[in-house]
């Protein structure tokens, strides 16, 4: 019986988290129907523009909950860059950040940030969308005009 209620209350989180979301993009200035995208990954996904950056929000399932998922590319690596270099920039880099960090995924370099669903409400959703997509149009440019590479997926 307890699985059964988990279940309904992970639904009903979801509807409601999808909504917030839905909500918030509106005000930033992006319909929600145009922003909607498919993503096999998650569970819902949208993605929405910033400067230069893409930025993706997401609802991903864990294990332990529903989580939403703010995550930019900021730039593309290509084979001249200096990785390691470019990696502990990163590092300093993130001990300036709060609230997300930068991540690498191949040829990738992200700015993500990633919370549950669980009690969450407009402001924090609002702060991650922002928090996320206005690091990552602040350091593209920045990051691709000292280590190279293109910014944004390539």
């Amino acid at each position: 019986m307890s699985s059964g209620l988990f279940a309904n209350h992970r639904e009903t989180n979801l509807a409601s988290t999808i909504l917030l979301v839905e909500s918030v993009l509106e005000e930033l200035g992006y319909p929600a129907t145009t922003a909607r995208i498919s993503d096999a990954s998650a569970l819902h996904a949208w993605q929405i523009p910033k400067g230069s950056a893409l930025t993706r929000v997401s609802l991903l399932n864990r294990t332990e909950f529903t989580h939403l998922r703010v995550c930019a590319v900021v730039m593309t690596l290509n084979p001249n860059v200096d990785r390691p270099a470019l990696h502990a920039h990163l590092l300093e880099l993130n001990a300036g950040l709060s609230g997300a960090a930068f991540a690498t995924e191949g040829d990738l370099v992200l700015l993500l940030s990633e919370r549950t669903t669980l009690d969450l409400d407009k402001s924090e959703v609002l702060d991650l969308i922002r928090r996320v997509s206005d690091n990552a149009d602040d350091h593209d440019d920045v990051l691709v005009a000292r280590f190279g590479g293109s910014v944004g997926v390539s």
